[in-house]
């Protein structure tokens, strides 16, 4: 056990009650329903006392560390509990130390102390048996009266294998998005130099390589949005130069070849203030499907019309998709094309409700074909838990 010395320490009180004191504490909580409440949740969590030593832990936080009995961890403070590689930087132990300013668990249940809940991220290496590693947590530190004492109750979640997904998908798409970007950059600086038998394969090739940036970004977007991520950028733009951005683009794509997308010439052309690139993203995800769902010289028609203070975009196909399967066709993973496909679908609803402030939906019957709509303000009103950027 580190000194009792206040004075030794660079940020929290160094200060620890005895071991008999601690031992109260801790039967305070085995003598109520505290501890078959605790040990009852999934969660980790752990007792502190106002000198921030464990006085309880549930079972959940026992088994994560490898102890086998409550008893084992008694005393000690959570950095020292979990092993953190600067517990012991300070003779007055976890929370003394220069490195423990800017550690959110301390922050958290220093707050906490005070008699103010508080909640942080903590981004701790640990000694695990033989080897260092990292340890992402969150922690929400919540003071609470027990028998007329004082103590801290510290939730614990562990995030460590997500923030590495996350570090790794950016990673990837960084690396990625560099090598489609060089080859679609060395295909735009070889088009003025491709022989004229070779232009018809050449504009394939080009259109491939457009469509590969595309489906990246695709996902990269999709990734953003799904961890609340995503930039949203709102500037002005008209419906039908959507629509001709999106036909264009689709044009020559792989999915398009021997199909044709046609423009309703009904269709409304409103000025409207909205992300325009996650509109085609949408929009886009609903042609593909439209387009995979044609048979040679099929058509899939483009519109837009305009509803009060909102504007709808739709995607028309003629085929028809089964009742049996319409009732779950939003799911996140649902698809008619076989395992790893249906995102799409999946991604057109997060879009546009999360981040347009619209709707999707469709409908399809047998006379009249499918068709998917896109329902959007004219106007997105930037919402307070997004990233917005706004441009003229």
């Amino acid at each position: 056990m580190n000194t009792t010395d206040p004075a030794v320490t660079e940020f929290a009180p160094a200060s620890r009650e005895p071991m008999d004191v601690v031992r109260s504490q801790f039967r305070s909580f085995i003598g109520t329903h505290c501890r078959d409440f605790f040990d009852a949740l999934p969660n980790m969590l752990m007792a502190l006392n106002c000198k921030r030593q464990v006085v309880f832990a549930n079972q959940a936080f026992v088994s994560f560390l490898g102890y086998k009995d409550v008893d084992d961890l008694l005393g000690v403070r959570p950095g020292e509990a979990l092993g953190c590689v600067n517990a012991n930087a300070s003779l007055g132990g976890c929370g003394t130390s220069r490195h423990c300013r800017s550690c959110g668990t301390v922050s958290a249940i220093l707050s906490a102390v005070g008699g103010t809940a508080y909640s942080d991220d903590c981004k701790l290496l640990r000694r695990a048996n033989t080897h260092i590693e990292g340890l992402d947590i969150h922690v929400d530190a919540t003071p609470i009266l027990l028998e007329n004492q004082s103590f801290v109750v510290v939730a614990i979640t562990d995030f460590t294998h997500e923030s590495r997904r996350r570090n790794m998908e950016r990673i990837f798409f960084h690396d990625v998005l560099n090598l489609a970007g060089g080859i679609n950059g060395l295909t735009e600086m070889l088009e003025g130099m491709v022989p004229d038998p070779l232009k018809d394969e050449f504009t394939i090739l080009r259109s491939a390589t457009e469509s590969l940036m595309d489906e990246i970004l695709a996902q990269r977007d999709i990734n953003a949005a799904e961890n609340n991520d995503l930039k949203v950028s709102v500037g002005r733009v008209g419906t039908m130069d959507i629509l001709r951005t999106l036909r264009g683009f689709y044009a020559h794509a792989p999915v398009s070849q021997g199909r044709v997308i046609a423009l309703d010439p009904e269709s409304s052309s409103v000025e409207i203030t909205t992300d325009s690139r996650l509109v085609q993203r949408v929009l886009g995800n609903m042609l593909k499907n439209a387009l995979e769902a044609l048979s040679l010289g099929g058509t899939a028609i483009l519109s837009c019309r305009e509803e009060a203070d909102h504007v709808v975009f739709s995607v028309h196909n003629p085929g028809f998709i089964p009742q049996s399967l319409q009732d779950s066709i939003f799911r996140r993973t649902f698809s008619t094309k076989g395992t790893g496909r249906g995102m799409g679908i999946y991604s057109m609803l997060l879009l546009a409700e999360r981040y347009l402030e619209g709707n999707v939906s469709f409908r399809s019957s047998e006379a009249q074909g499918t068709e998917f709509f896109l329902r959007i303000p004219k106007t997105l009103l930037a919402k307070l838990d997004l990233s917005v950027s706004v441009s003229s």
